[in-house]
């Protein structure tokens, strides 16, 4: 038989794992958020490179 304090104890774990696992998925959206906007930079800055290359074997 569970008791009335195992009870109340369980429903606070619950309470106190609930808040954890969204302020990780806050964290996980701000950092998924941080490194797409570095990949795109990477993207923007290799295209950049590779037009500098490609406009030096023109020349």
């Amino acid at each position: 038989m569970i008791r009335f304090r195992d009870f109340f104890s369980q429903g606070k774990l619950l309470s106190v794992q609930r808040k954890e696992i969204e302020q990780l998925q806050a964290e996980r959206q701000k950092l998924q958020a941080e490194n797409n906007s570095m990949r795109e930079g990477m993207r923007r800055c290799v295209t950049c490179e590779y037009r500098q290359a490609a406009r030096k074997k023109a020349d």
